[in-house]
């Protein structure tokens, strides 16, 4: 009975969120800007165009990829009807330089007006299967039909994920450039070169006019989000305007901007070779812990996750509801003497997945 009762008070919400962006598209038309990327670092600013079609007062706001807030750049200020220009130089409301990441800018108006293009751009979801693979070049070149953010695996078909090459990073449209030496995450194996290599390359295209900066290298949006802007005012929810002809990305395929695949540690503690990096001997029974970097942990953590064991890329074991630390022990019976490589995945049900292999000298008893 209590859903029922709310329903009413959805669709008016609805509607007047419609009206509102009805009102938007009357009243702010032609936003642009004048460059889809730009680097701060060198002093270089974005400009937003817009027209209005009647005097209004105006509050532009840059936000950020997870809709914090990062700057406002007008703030309840009359203008006329006619176009005029917002520049944002990419700093925040403190003066300080942004993260390099994609930011995106809301226009809204004492008559109600709102334009905010996540509410009806972007979020479509496709993946890129002609991708080139350039080994003496150490590139991987594909194009993109338009400013999306896109993550790229690496791995063996039927087995392990070894590297997480791009993960959900903002990209540009055309042609884009990104460099592997074609070795897994710990540079054990020459993955390019394996029969069963695979690679998935997902994107999911950004809303319209949005900007990337590049050019910080002093810090990371990850840190960023963690630090300084950690508790900033958050963009308000906005239903999207619906669609039917556009695929968009599945609820929770995309982890927040600031996340990243989990930092994965795998040791052999009551192993030889553990301290002088030299390759641990194993026999019969194995004790193997599995762990993040403490600053993935919480995230990791909050989440539903498995952890999945392979040996020479071969499937072994897993646990399906995985805890950290994780101990295991491993009894390598099945597997012939010599060198292997056990290799561990953490796959969280949000879609993240962390990796780590080691090398193994599996020693059997002379009979």
């Amino acid at each position: 009975m209590q859903v029922v009762s709310c329903l009413p008070c959805f669709v008016l919400s609805f509607l007047l969120f419609f009206i509102s962006v009805c009102v938007g598209d009357e009243q702010i038309k032609h936003v642009t800007l004048v460059a889809s990327t730009f680097n701060p670092n060198w002093n270089e600013q974005v400009r937003l165009n817009y027209t209005l079609s009647q005097g209004d007062t105006v509050t532009i706001r840059v936000y950020d990829s997870d809709g914090g807030l990062v700057r406002t750049l007008l703030d309840a200020t009359p203008r006329e009807s006619g176009t005029h220009e917002a520049v944002w130089d990419g700093r925040d409301d403190m003066g300080q330089l942004v993260p390099d990441e994609a930011y995106t800018f809301t226009i809204e108006t004492s008559s109600g007006a709102v334009y905010d293009p996540t509410t009806s751009s972007g979020g479509i979801v496709a993946d890129i299967t002609d991708a080139r693979f350039d080994a003496e070049a150490s590139t991987v070149v594909y194009k993109l039909p338009t400013p999306s953010r896109v993550l790229i695996r690496l791995g063996v078909h039927s087995g392990p994920m070894l590297k997480t090459l791009v993960d959900w990073k903002p990209r540009i449209v055309g042609t884009i450039t990104e460099y592997w030496d074609g070795r897994d995450e710990d540079k054990l194996i020459r993955l390019r070169e394996h029969k069963g290599f695979t690679a998935l390359i997902t994107y999911v295209t950004l809303p319209e006019g949005t900007v990337i900066t590049y050019g910080n290298n002093q810090e990371t949006y990850r840190d960023y989000k963690l630090g300084r802007a950690k508790g900033r005012p958050q963009k308000p929810r906005r239903p999207r305007l619906p669609d039917p002809q556009v695929r968009l990305r599945p609820e929770n395929l995309v982890p927040p901007a600031w996340a990243r695949a989990p930092r994965t540690l795998m040791t052999f503690p009551k192993h030889a070779g553990e301290k002088d990096g030299a390759v641990p001997a194993v026999q019969d029974i194995v004790d193997v812990r599995v762990d993040v970097d403490p600053s993935d942990r919480d995230l990791l953590l909050r989440d539903q996750f498995e952890i999945i064991f392979f040996v020479d890329n071969v499937f072994f074991a897993e646990a399906e509801r995985g805890y950290l630390p994780f101990n295991w022990r491993w009894e390598p019976l099945q597997v012939p003497a010599g060198e292997h490589v056990l290799t561990v995945n953490i796959a969280s049900f949000r879609g993240q997945v962390g990796v780590a292999s080691r090398k193994v000298q599996v020693v059997k008893d002379k009979q």
